[in-house]
């Protein structure tokens, strides 16, 4: 299981510290503080899941519902890998009456426990962004000098 997705309080020795829900963003580079891409749609894929045995398109609506409509098929299938690779989704092909088998993921329990820890941790993100936005709005706009 990668460190990036490891249940809260498990890390194996000799990982590098990556983002886990009861940590934070990792450093990136430039010093900018933040989730990958892929990391930040963890949590998203997770509820999904989360709601019902889910298969890709599935997925897919689910979060194009969210306003995630910029999510590539490829990356959203890579991530799905990752995920069960890391334990934290099951998967199965199941039958259909018409059409090819699809694959269909549930969560595991490392699942639902990385989700409620990411839930957590997002809300403690939350709380700080909107502190962030009530100081920025209550801030006056200096203006700008003509040269």
């Amino acid at each position: 299981m990668s460190s990036a997705r490891q249940a809260p309080g498990h890390r194996r020795s000799g990982t590098t510290k990556k983002a886990t829900p009861d940590r934070g963003p990792r450093r990136r580079r430039g010093d900018q503080p933040g989730w990958s891409g892929r990391e930040l749609l963890t949590p998203y894929i997770l509820l999904a899941i989360s709601t019902q045995r889910a298969h890709g398109y599935f997925i897919e609506q689910y979060l194009r519902s969210l306003g995630l409509a910029q999510v590539e098929m490829t990356t959203l299938y890579r991530t799905l890998r990752q995920l069960e690779k890391d334990g934290l989704v099951r998967s199965a092909w199941e039958a259909q009456a018409r059409g090819p088998a699809r694959r269909v993921y549930t969560l595991t329990e490392s699942g639902r426990a990385w989700l409620d820890a990411g839930a957590g941790f997002l809300e403690r993100y939350r709380r700080a962004i909107d502190t962030f936005f009530g100081l920025y709005g209550a801030t006056p706009k200096r203006k700008e000098r003509p040269e």
